[in-house]
């Protein structure tokens, strides 16, 4: 069964006690996501407009900062 965890940077993650592992980094997951997938991702591509396809899943959470 999930938890929801708070991470380091303040924002909440999923935690799985079975395989005891975070879904997203315990350390920050906004963070994590705005790093990947923001900073090295989506501000890389050098265009004014884009098109986000979100497959849905995960959490949802790099499709939320992407607005």
């Amino acid at each position: 069964m999930s938890q929801i965890r708070i991470t380091g940077d303040g924002s909440h993650t999923l935690f799985d006690a079975i395989t005891g592992e975070h879904y997203h980094s315990s350390f920050g997951a906004v963070t994590e996501s705005r790093h990947i997938f923001i900073e090295n991702g989506i501000s890389r591509v050098g265009k004014e407009n884009i098109s986000v396809f979100e497959a849905g899943f995960g959490t949802g959470l790099n499709a939320l900062l992407t607005l």
